[in-house]
């Protein structure tokens, strides 16, 4: 413990402390503490002398900044940088040679120009103008001055930049003995800023940064970041054979010699909605070809998690998700978007954490052996290993989850979502807490500062979102419109501006949901459930299919339903929210019960109270937004074949949010998160992976057609869990034909 004064709270069955972020009174928060015309002069923009520099195993990296020259910081030597063991110097251009002169591209060549009839001299410099397209150019020149500048930008935004020392120097150790893959979660545009800034304050190697394209045609930052170790590489490479040669190449040379630890983000893209996205396994894939074919003895993977106090593009995602495009990526929209240097982001907590070994991960369930049957150039990944790497790549996610740094907004934006015309201060401090031991329970750091009062806590973070919310003079917290900052022309739609709103505090909602997922969807089962008592087998069996159909909005562990299970069942039942009784006292009880005598059974009316209905009600946006999707197709005109028009997914998303629009307006429902793109998109993925869905490819676009049976049969299985409208609405689908919504019993 420091001198803050901050008290221990028990995490993962071990004490932590929780201090001050920020720490300082009520009165002394500024509502503004720089104008936008000093956006990067002052080189102490905010008051940080009562927030504690150190907590628990976190350290404040931009303590010393503040107190010392930057310059000076930026010039200095770095010593003791640690490097690869087999590592073999080379420049930037020696990789690309490299990769140039590998079996690899030789052996891609040779095949193309065999099938395509293309000379071996054309698709030679194809491949160069790919690796051109492609390559990082490393510089310390230039990363020296760009960190001149984040130093700037970051004592600019945040209050505090809190890094655990502990998983940095273990990340020392493991940048000496073995090859690193950095894997952080991405929830902004800051995160890989943030990584690679705190590589450059320890002194350790700059990573090599897999970036996407978009920010290669930024003029001058474009190349900035090239030179500071970003490669850019395009989205989806298809069957262009040349392109997957060269960039798996460039990946595995740069991992078999050491050159930098490799940087990139298992969910693919940015998260607009908070929550972890489902892992994409292609870059992992490429990464661990080279352990797979014996060519390196092991590959260790570090979960990072970066958990942000509020986030830059809050206002930018809400409004992204709703269908209003985003600005594209350039130097003029970012010097356009400098306006955010004059507001208060608070803290970032950056969790370095236990790495992963590969070889010990898939120890047992691959063998190595069957490569060599076939020379190492040749791309090819079998079935057990995308398995493994499947499995893999969930489990990181994972373990971001764990270490993800819960800030008491979180749980207030949890209980202002289920308190969507006003909550008094008084009431929001006592849910608050209530909220709070419950995530202490399933084993969350929750950064709480232990010298203030709830109260303290509570006022804090509304004046630190103050642009959502109001607080009236007698205590009332009601939402208030956000309007976007990127668009031109006035939105004077109430609908989109209230759902924007709720958007914004949604997603910091979803911060929490991975911790109370599981619990809900047991708490969920129960309500729906209309007997006396329900068997341990009914309850597991709706739990399962739940967890089925929140799927791509959740990440649940492959193969672990069953265990995941059993420890919702054992929190809930520790907390006294779900009553069980392992055998029956009368002979009436086994007469009524669906339960083998002796079995443990829920007593189902018992069970209901506060928990179970939080948590359902936490979670009752997603399933109507799949209800709404189901209503949607059920309402396609059919074609003369009898069966429903095909449309194109992304027309068949919007025609779902327009439905959910015209709910919205006709009051039939309240959850304006059911506008999400990103929620309906899932819905219909959903319905794809269960096997409701016809799917077709014209002109390498998807179109989809409902089977009208099944989607039915799930739409009635959603309509179980959830309150549903009951109002009937005419003329409101595509077909112009009435739909009457039947509510719950």
């Amino acid at each position: 413990m420091d001198g803050s004064g901050a008290s221990a709270v028990p995490v993962n069955g071990k004490a932590r402390t929780s201090s001050p972020c920020p720490a300082q009174s009520s009165g002394e928060l500024r509502a503004n503490s720089v104008t936008s015309a000093s956006w990067i002069n002052p080189d102490q923009p905010r008051d940080v002398s009562t927030l504690a520099s150190y907590k628990d195993s976190y350290q404040d990296i931009l303590n010393e900044r503040r107190q010392d020259w930057d310059f000076v910081f930026m010039t200095r030597t770095r010593k003791d940088v640690p490097k690869y063991k087999h590592h073999v110097p080379r420049s930037p251009e020696d990789i690309k040679q490299h990769v140039l002169n590998s079996d690899r591209v030789k052996y891609t060549v040779e095949r193309l120009h065999g099938e395509k009839k293309t000379s071996k001299a054309e698709l030679l410099k194809q491949a160069e103008a790919i690796l051109d397209e492609m390559a990082h150019a490393l510089s310390m020149k230039s990363v020296r001055g760009f960190a001149f500048f984040l130093i700037k930008v970051f004592k600019q935004l945040f209050q505090r930049v809190y890094v655990n020392e502990e998983g940095v120097q273990m990340l020392r150790k493991m940048m000496h003995e073995y090859p690193v893959l950095l894997m952080p979660t991405h929830r902004s545009y800051m995160d890989f800023l943030l990584l690679s800034y705190v590589c450059y304050h320890y002194d350790l190697p700059l990573p090599a940064i897999a970036a996407a394209m978009d920010f290669k045609g930024m003029k001058f930052f474009g190349w900035l970041l090239r030179h500071c170790g970003a490669f850019y590489i395009r989205r989806s490479f298809g069957t262009d054979w040349l392109y997957w040669a060269v960039f798996t190449e460039y990946v595995q040379t740069q991992l078999r010699n050491g050159d930098a630890p490799l940087e990139f983000f298992v969910e693919g893209t940015r998260s607009r909605t908070n929550k972890s996205y489902i892992p994409k396994t292609g870059m992992l894939a490429a990464s661990l070809e080279s352990y797979f074919k014996a060519e390196l003895p092991d590959t260790m993977m570090i979960p990072v998690t970066i958990s942000y106090d509020r986030i830059v593009e809050e206002s930018l995602y809400a409004y992204e998700l709703l269908g209003i495009p985003k600005p594209k990526e350039s130097t003029s929209a970012l010097l356009k978007a400098r306006s955010v240097l004059s507001d208060d982001y608070g803290c970032v907590h950056v969790f370095i954490g236990d790495p992963i070994s590969i070889r010990q991960f898939s120890n047992g369930k691959i063998d190595r052996v069957l490569h060599s049957l076939e020379p190492r150039y040749i791309n090819s990944v079998n079935k057990d290993e995308m398995k493994l790497i499947n499995d893999l790549a969930f489990h990181i996610v994972r373990q971001q989850q764990r270490h993800l740094v819960i800030s008491p907004w979180s749980l207030m934006a949890a209980i202002l979502m289920q308190n969507r015309e006003g909550i008094p201060v008084r009431q929001l401090v006592k849910e608050a807490d209530w909220l709070k031991r419950q995530a202490y329970n399933l084993g969350a750091y929750v950064d709480w500062p232990g010298d203030l009062s709830t109260d303290d806590i509570i006022r804090r973070n509304l004046l630190l979102h103050k642009n959502v919310l109001t607080v009236s003079d007698d205590d009332m917290i009601e939402l208030k419109l956000v309007r976007p900052g990127h668009v031109n022309k006035p939105i004077k739609d109430d609908i989109l501006l209230n759902a924007a709103t709720n958007l914004i505090v949604a997603s910091y909602r979803n911060q929490v949901t991975h911790l109370f997922v599981r619990d809900a969807l047991v708490a969920l089962s129960v309500n729906s459930c209309t007997e006396e008592t329900m068997s341990m087998d009914e309850l597991f069996q709706k739990y399962s299919l739940l967890e089925r159909y929140l799927s791509k909005d959740f990440v649940f562990q492959p193969g672990q339903t069953k265990q995941d299970f059993d420890l919702a069942i054992l929190s809930l039942k520790h907390s006294g929210a779900l009553v069980i009784a392992d055998n029956f006292t009368h002979i009436s009880d086994i007469a009524e019960s669906k339960a083998a005598p002796n079995a443990a059974i829920v007593q189902v009316k018992k069970s209901f109270n506060k928990h179970t209905t939080f948590y359902s009600q936490m979670f009752e946006p997603f399933l109507l937004a799949y209800w709404v999707v189901c209503q949607h197709l059920l309402s396609i005109p059919i074609d003369v074949h009898g069966r429903p028009l095909p449309k194109r997914a992304k027309d068949l998303t919007k025609d779902v949010q327009k439905l959910a629009i015209r709910l919205l307006e006709e009051n039939a429902v309240k959850h304006y998160e059911i506008l999400s793109l990103d929620l309906i998109n899932n819905g219909i993925l959903m319905l794809m992976d269960v096997g409701t869905m016809y799917k077709d490819k014209r002109n390498n676009e998807t179109w989809l057609s409902p089977n009208s049976v099944a989607v039915a049969a799930v739409a009635d299985e959603l309509g179980a869990y959830i309150e549903l409208p009951s109002i009937p609405i005419s003329n409101f689908t595509s077909s112009g034909r009435s739909l009457v919504m039947q509510a719950k019993l």
